[in-house]
């Protein structure tokens, strides 16, 4: 079957020679892994290269319930995310926030509540002023873990140092991989504390 559906991609990996493995949150849905057959090939009618964290994709996807593994026809970029691929506290901020959601949620989640949140918070990162993104990660860590069903923490953000701003990422990185991420530990985190 043939599905129209946008989608906001998460992991990309290398596969043999051409091709590319992606996970990309769905509208229609949720977690899906696709392979980009020859998409780091300079003909590819579907280019892997579209496929950079957080960027929103109109895609239309072969879907069989029988694989693991479907197929994209095609793909086209969504919004315009300039910000985000070229500014570097926006690049790391996106960084963690692929990682936090890919190691949040599981495969097959159809879930239009959490696309619609997981959408607009990238085009807040891509739009907000970079003097407003130092306490945008513990705000998203905060919203994203309430949808899930999880009750965090308080967070009070205004005038914090970056002392208490990383001691507050470390109470929210313990929260998240006892509750939501089964103790997978949040890599990126390291050089979010170094850039923020």
């Amino acid at each position: 079957m043939i599905v129209s559906t946008q989608g906001i991609a998460i992991k990309s990996i290398p596969y043999k020679e051409s091709s590319t493995i992606v996970s990309v949150y769905t509208e229609a849905f949720g977690i899906k892994s696709y392979i980009v057959k020859g998409g780091r090939k300079k003909n590819a009618s579907v280019r892997s290269a579209l496929f950079q964290p957080l960027q929103i994709l109109n895609l239309v996807v072969y879907e069989n319930p029988k694989n693991n593994l479907q197929t994209i026809k095609e793909a086209t970029l969504g919004d315009s995310l300039i910000n985000i691929h070229t500014d570097i506290v926006r690049t790391t901020l996106a960084f963690f926030i692929t990682e936090v959601v890919h190691l949040s949620l599981k495969e097959e989640n159809k879930d239009t509540e959490i696309y619609s949140f997981l959408k607009q918070t990238i085009i807040n990162l891509n739009n907000t002023e970079k003097t407003n993104l130092k306490d945008f990660h513990l705000h998203f860590l905060y919203d994203f873990a309430t949808i899930l069903g999880f009750e965090p923490f308080g967070i009070k953000t205004d005038s914090i140092s970056k002392q208490e701003r990383n001691e507050l990422l470390s109470l929210f990185i313990t929260f998240y991989q006892t509750n939501i991420t089964n103790s997978k530990p949040i890599q990126s985190q390291q050089i979010l504390r170094t850039i923020l």
